[in-house]
């Protein structure tokens, strides 16, 4: 047979409160909160310089590729006046030759 213990349904209440409340910080005195913003500037220190190195690199690469492409319209406008005078020495050659064969009957 089982036995039934009987159980008081009453609240309790400890019998030893805190005598103070805990500290926020682990140390007490805010050592702990002073070394984790400290960090953080630091962590933040090195982003910034991270960001300004991002911003160097891209003007370096602006100013490279600027570079490049006056370099690319200068080779295309050589190449134009190369083939305007090929053009023109051809048609000069054709012309010539048209000339002597026209006057120089067999």
């Amino acid at each position: 047979m089982v036995r039934q213990t009987a159980r008081s349904n009453a609240p309790t209440t400890p019998e030893n409160y805190p005598i103070q409340s805990p500290p926020i910080a682990p140390s007490g005195d805010y050592s702990y909160t002073l070394e984790i913003v400290m960090n953080m500037q630091v962590t933040m220190g090195r982003l910034l310089e991270a960001v300004e190195s991002l911003k160097n690199d891209s003007r370096e690469q602006r100013t490279a590729l600027s570079d490049l492409t006056k370099e690319i319209h200068g080779y295309k406008i050589g190449i134009r006046w190369a083939l305007a005078i090929c053009v023109l020495f051809s048609g000069l050659i054709g012309w010539i030759v048209s000339t002597y064969i026209s006057t120089h009957p067999k």
